[in-house]
């Protein structure tokens, strides 16, 4: 890295700090209210090795979507909700990063084919009559990449390969916390199926891009699941329009 992008890198982390500490975005506690401080932009004393310019701006940007992280694992640990956690749809770390940050004691599984969309993912898109053309290639990205944003590395655990298939041997995991970012209709359905029945009671689910119209795929996902399964979904104002959905306390899964 030469001098100017470590010096276009630092300014704008001291920019995204400055940004955060005056946020209008608050969680209030005890009759007072308090700035949401982003994790890895606004406590992290060192920068990830992996971290570029635009990768620091994107870190603050998603204050919706890394609060709620928070507050859900809040939720978890105060109810003791057991289980590990899972990202599908890892790219190159970003939101990976704060769920390794606030759930620091679980196990944290990483599924992705770090080469982008499977082509098999993109025909079923195209049977559904989405076209792919203007489709993110997300290839940009390896493990070590990812591993370099991790501040607890000792409980990842990278599955690559192709979802479901990278999950096969772990049937009998319980999960708390899952977040599916697999943008593709047939990931987004196959993960929903697949870990909603290892979600443990009192554990959340969250599906990006539900609101994204470049990805119409998942919502549709989200849609037929909630359907098959008898649910409901809670939209979420984060940057590319969400959903979570919880497992009930009482729940004859």
């Amino acid at each position: 890295m030469d001098i100017y992008k470590i010096l276009v890198k630092s300014a704008i982390l001291k920019l995204m700090r400055w940004i955060e500490a005056r946020s209008c975005y608050f969680f209030a506690r005890g009759n007072q209210f308090h700035p949401f401080v982003n994790p890895i932009v606004g406590i992290r004393t060192s920068q990830p090795c992996e971290l570029n310019a635009k990768e620091v701006w994107a870190y603050g940007v998603d204050k919706v979507q890394h609060g709620m992280t928070q507050l859900m694992s809040q939720e978890v640990y105060r109810h003791n909700v057991k289980g590990a956690i899972a990202e599908v749809g890892v790219f190159r770390g970003f939101n990976a990063s704060v769920m390794n940050h606030f759930f620091p004691d679980r196990k944290f599984y990483l599924f992705d084919t770090f080469e982008g969309f499977d082509p098999r993912d993109l025909k079923t898109e195209e049977q559904l009559g989405y076209s792919t053309d203007g489709y993110h290639d997300f290839s940009d990205t390896n493990i070590e990449m990812v591993m370099s944003k991790m501040s607890h590395k000792e409980n990842v655990v990278i599955r690559k390969g192709w979802f479901p298939k990278s999950a096969v041997g772990l049937e009998d995991e319980t999960f708390c916390f899952v977040v599916l970012d697999a943008d593709l209709y047939q990931p987004t359905y196959e993960g929903l199926h697949w870990f909603y029945p290892k979600l443990a009671k009192g554990g959340y689910i969250v599906v990006d891009d539900f609101n994204w119209e470049d990805y119409p795929g998942a919502r549709k996902a989200v849609e037929d699941f909630s359907r098959e399964v008898g649910i409901s979904y809670i939209p979420i104002p984060n940057s590319t329009g969400g959903v979570a959905i919880g497992k009930p306390w009482i729940s004859k899964e």
